[in-house]
């Protein structure tokens, strides 16, 4: 009699044998994967200086470590991700900055998205600063990025429940984010709103209302922990497939529940990093890698699916 997993497995197995596309299947990469494990065991060590020494004297690693970067993660999430573009750049974007100072046709239109916005909620409140923050005010930009964009209000203007306030803000973002597509040089306007009382994760941060800096861009810190980034990539890559395997399976409830919890996980192990080592954490970066490989779209494809499925109470 075989237990849940050992079916789910036995499932699972079947599915990859009849995949038209072999060499990319989930089976094939997972053996490659092994493979590159173990061939740290079985590589071996050359020497160093070719006219001494015994040979194999070298201590053993696999071929190329030195260099391997992001090379590994290229294998599990594929071919097509620019990993280069998570190194920092020589300076700031071009087509928001001139030189350090925001383009001024830039801050009029930041400053217009921000009051459109104070209009969509209909509140009598004043915006005390509206600050640029994120990738795009630092030297860590990528045609990725979004332009970061927080609405700065006196929360205890308007409510004594500021839990009550941060959720309806929360949702009101999302609504407004989700029926405009807002597109600046080529980049998506994402807008934020904060309370005056809030701290901030520490990063560069500009103010637009007064067209000055509150905390300038540094390149101090900014490298990449290449081994560390991959190996929380893989981690959740590993959750995901788990979640994969629990959809394909027809697990609903199950799957349903583990992707909200995991979506929670990775939202609050990138806030995480952005607190502690700021936007070069290796939780930053590995969120970044995941959304860039379409790994968290599927999180939410599967989540709706399985959602979907369970209300509709329909055979798979």
């Amino acid at each position: 009699m075989f237990d849940d997993w050992a079916w789910s497995s036995y499932k699972r197995v079947l599915k990859e044998a009849r995949e038209p596309t072999p060499f990319k299947s989930a089976a094939q990469k997972r053996y490659k994967r092994q493979r590159r494990k173990n061939d740290i065991h079985t590589t071996k060590g050359g020497h160093k200086n070719l006219g001494t020494g015994a040979p194999f004297s070298g201590k053993m690693k696999r071929a190329g470590t030195d260099r391997l970067r992001f090379e590994n993660l290229q294998e599990i999430l594929g071919e097509d991700i620019d990993f280069s573009e998570l190194e920092p750049k020589e300076g700031l974007s071009p087509t928001l900055w001139e030189g350090e100072l925001l383009r001024e046709e830039i801050g009029d239109q930041l400053l217009q998205v921000a009051y459109d916005f104070l209009e969509y909620l209909d509140l009598e409140v004043d915006m005390k600063e509206l600050l640029l923050v994120g990738s795009m005010a630092g030297y860590n930009y990528s045609r990725y990025s979004d332009i970061d964009l927080h609405i700065v209000l006196d929360f205890g203007a308007i409510s004594a429940d500021k839990g009550l306030l941060e959720r309806y803000f929360k949702l009101a973002k999302s609504k407004w984010n989700a029926t405009r597509t807002l597109m600046l040089s080529g980049h998506d306007v994402e807008v934020y709103v904060e309370d005056t009382e809030d701290d901030r994760i520490p990063s560069a941060t500009y103010s637009v209302m007064k067209a000055s800096w509150v905390t300038k861009p540094s390149r101090e810190g900014l490298t990449i922990d290449y081994e560390g980034v991959t190996k929380k990539v893989s981690e959740k890559m590993g959750e995901i497939e788990a979640l994969q395997e629990l959809h394909d399976s027809g697990e609903d409830k199950e799957a349903y529940r583990f992707g909200i919890k995991l979506r929670s996980k990775i939202k609050n192990f990138r806030q995480a990093g952005l607190e502690g080592d700021g936007e070069y954490s290796n939780e930053n970066l590995a969120f970044k890698v995941l959304k860039r490989s379409g790994a968290l779209d599927r999180i939410n494809d599967m989540v709706k699916a399985c959602y979907l499925r369970m209300r509709s109470g329909l055979p798979e």
